[in-house]
């Protein structure tokens, strides 16, 4: 029996050795990602994935200041049964050169705003419903074993706890610009300045009040004007540095409300939605040659902060 024991002994420690060599080695390599790497540094370089939903959302987020933009792409059908073929044909038809390896991931459900819906969704309510926690780990695991994302579990994880850390007002949203690319077709310099616009224009660049309209979409008759009477109380009191240009009505009704901005001051702009209890994601402007740095616009979901 002596000597049975000892071999038993010493195939136990040998399966032990192999199973920490094992994990050591995986962890390794997780470890190697760049990806990784700027998570766990907080760089300033964003961190950048593909949504191939329809049409597909190109994420950029920065670690250090916790910055997330998102672009949706314009809505063009590719043939490529490649899913890192596909992501490359589209971040190149929209001239976007990640400044990483490429990370993508095709979720369950092909369609953008219902994909976009559900991930604002389990943002809010995580914290409330611990179920949706599970539910995008679950999701991710089944995307990993179908070959639809190239993320490791380490990127996963640790994007994952990223996001724990954002609210929805932390992304802003660009949509394609179909109408300005038809009308400058014929001048190649302007469509390219349009292009860059959005992202900063000259206002962000000074210390001063946030310049603001205020539209009414909600389709009750002087929530504009109650709003901007607010903010301008605000101002005078020094809650809020906020100058209200003018107000007026939107040209159609809206379910929801949402801050336009024209200037990429995020935080401020953050900060205001939060302070008039709008918090959705903040969409990114594409009307040429406005004067203010946002606009709200005000949906039948709106209140009166109290």
């Amino acid at each position: 029996m002596e000597p049975s024991y000892k071999k038993r002994r010493i195939i136990a420690a040998c399966l032990g050795l192999f199973c920490v060599c094992a994990l050591g080695y995986a962890a390794w390599v997780q470890w190697q990602s760049q990806l990784v790497g700027q998570l766990i540094s907080r760089a300033d370089t964003p961190v950048e994935l593909t949504v191939l939903t329809q049409p597909a959302m190109f994420f950029s987020y920065v670690p250090a200041t916790h910055q997330a933009n998102v672009r949706v792409l314009s809505d063009k059908k590719s043939s490529e049964k490649s899913l890192r073929e596909r992501a490359q044909k589209m971040l190149a038809a929209e001239k976007i050169s990640p400044q990483i390896p490429l990370k993508y991931i095709e979720p369950a459900t092909s369609d953008r705003e219902a994909f976009w819906a559900d991930f604002k969704n389990t943002l809010t309510r995580w914290r409330y419903n611990p179920l949706l926690g599970m539910r995008a780990v679950w999701a991710y695991l089944k995307a990993l074993h179908q070959g639809r994302t190239n993320l490791s579990p380490a990127e996963f994880v640790l994007l994952t706890l990223e996001l724990t850390q954002l609210e929805t007002n932390d992304f802003t949203v660009r949509f394609p610009e179909k109408q300005k690319k038809k009308k400058k077709a014929s001048t190649p310099e302007a469509s390219t300045s349009e292009r860059i616009l959005p992202d900063r224009a000259p206002l962000a660049v000074e210390n001063r009040p946030i310049i603001v309209e205020v539209l009414n979409a909600s389709g009750k008759k002087g929530l504009a004007l109650e709003l901007t009477q607010y903010l301008r109380e605000q101002n005078t009191k020094g809650l809020l540095r906020v100058d209200v240009l003018q107000y007026d009505n939107y040209p159609t009704q809206q379910e929801t409300s949402w801050l336009e901005d024209y200037s990429g001051r995020q935080i401020q702009l953050k900060q205001l939605g939060s302070a008039i209890g709008i918090t959705e994601e903040i969409r990114v402007g594409t009307t040429p040659n406005v004067i203010c740095d946002t606009r709200i616009i005000l949906g039948k979901d709106f209140r009166m902060p109290l």
